[in-house]
């Protein structure tokens, strides 16, 4: 199969963008393959992100939403693409010029679903772009377990087929690691994932509006949430492996939750005694001590109180 008939859906939600979605669309029509539908969905601006996009010198189309956030913007934005594959792109990442090119080739070659590949981080300073981090690993064992525990990389390093994106949804109540939730979902439905070694594309980081950095209890509510829905997820074909790595990312939310809200903290030893009844810390320490000696949920309370006495 030619690749070069195979359509090539962009899709970029933007809040707020004005500084930066300029230099990001011309990384889009800098890339070597150029069989491109882009898409920009306007997700409520209140500068002249809108104005900026209007006058962009190629062809883009707009959708102008309220504020709805970005994973109902990009549903929104797959909703009226036409392409054969997606790249979702934030709207201050950049993409390398050969980025689609290689990647496609990858999803076509292997029928593949998945295409991902290396990254790097990076900042404006002094008008020029500062690589702070690069980031070159492939998926290492279990898939699913890989990418709920360790692995990560942007959207703009990733490229899905539309077969894929089909069954997946991007999830509107994860408004901080609804990125990592969709790459998950898309090995969770058994999509072929294929490594492109090389850098892919350019992350921004250190952004003002960031969310993850605006509130450590949102981050750690996303975090909660995102693991109660892939035990769901997982729920009928719950090996030991899966199961540990439920409770560990439980575990942890429950030790930041105990200092930042402690009646969700409660819930989720609830929700993992719901999985692990009978369960006993396996490391060494007060709180395994403890737990033998008056339960788990007990002891959490009373590590609980340790912790917020340290703070």
């Amino acid at each position: 199969m030619a690749i070069s008939t195979q359509l090539v859906s962009v899709i970029i939600p933007a809040y707020n963008a004005e500084q930066t979605i300029a230099q990001t669309l011309d990384s889009v029509y800098a890339q070597t393959y150029k069989n491109l539908e882009v898409i920009v969905v306007n997700d409520g601006s209140t500068d002249n992100t809108l104005t900026v996009l209007k006058g962009y010198c190629m062809p883009i189309s707009i959708l102008s939403t309220e504020n709805n956030g970005v994973s109902h913007a990009r549903n929104l934005g797959f909703k009226h693409s036409k392409g054969d594959y997606i790249q979702y792109l934030d709207a201050d990442d950049l993409l390398m010029p050969a980025k689609i090119e290689i990647q496609l080739q990858a999803l076509v070659t292997e029928e593949a679903d998945v295409a991902y590949g290396d990254w790097q981080k990076f900042k404006i300073e002094n008008d020029q772009i500062k690589i702070s981090e690069t980031i070159e690993r492939e998926i290492q064992g279990d898939l699913e377990i890989a990418l709920f525990t360790y692995f990560w990389c942007p959207p703009a390093a990733i490229l899905y087929s539309r077969r894929i994106c089909d069954v997946l949804q991007w999830n509107e109540h994860l408004p901080i690691i609804q990125d990592a939730r969709y790459f998950l979902d898309a090995a969770i439905a058994k999509g072929k994932f294929v490594y492109t070694s090389g850098i892919m594309a350019k992350y921004r980081i250190a952004q003002s509006n960031s969310l993850s950095q605006k509130s450590d209890l949102n981050f750690v509510k996303d975090l909660y949430e995102n693991t109660k829905g892939i035990y769901t997820a997982w729920k009928g074909d719950l090996n030991a492996e899966k199961k540990a790595v439920i409770i560990q990312s439980l575990r942890h939310c429950i030790n930041r939750l105990s200092v930042l809200d402690k009646g969700l903290a409660m819930e989720a030893i609830e929700f993992l005694l719901q999985i692990e009844p009978h369960y006993l810390p396996p490391e060494k320490g007060l709180l395994s001590a403890l737990s033998k000696m008056i339960g788990y949920k007990s002891a959490e309370k009373v590590a609980g109180f340790k912790r917020a006495l340290k703070l």
